[in-house]
C-alpha cells in the first residue's frame, strides 16, 4: 500500500493531478484579482477551467453584470499572457456565498 507523499509525487496519480490543477486555479485568481478593478476584484473567483472554458463565479447578478463587460478585454489580455493556457471562452455565473 502507498502512502500519502507517494500517490501525491506520481504525475499520472488522480489525486497529484487533482492538486496541480487545484494550485493553477489559485494562481489564475491571483491574476484575475490583479486584473480587474476594485471593488469588483473582491466579489469574482475562478471556479474552473476546462475544455478551454473558464468559469468564474460572482457573489451577485450585480457583480457578475459588471464582469461580463469586462470579459472582452480580459480574454484579448490573457490570450497574450503565456503563462496562462489559451482559453476560447468565460462563463460568468452567479453563486451567492453564504
Amino acid at each position: 500500500m502507498k502512502n500519502f507523499s507517494q500517490l501525491m509525487s506520481h504525475p499520472t496519480n488522480v489525486l497529484y493531478q487533482l492538486h496541480q490543477h487545484g494550485q493553477f486555479i489559485q494562481q489564475l485568481q491571483q491574476v484575475l484579482q490583479g486584473d480587474l478593478p476594485a471593488p469588483l476584484n473582491q466579489h469574482c473567483y475562478i471556479a474552473n477551467l476546462r475544455d478551454k472554458i473558464l468559469v468564474i463565479h460572482t457573489d451577485s447578478a450585480l457583480w457578475a453584470t459588471r464582469l461580463r463587460y469586462l470579459v472582452p478585454d480580459l480574454l484579448t489580455q490573457w490570450q497574450r499572457d503565456s503563462k496562462i493556457p489559451p482559453f476560447e471562452k468565460i462563463v460568468v455565473k452567479v453563486r451567492p456565498q453564504r
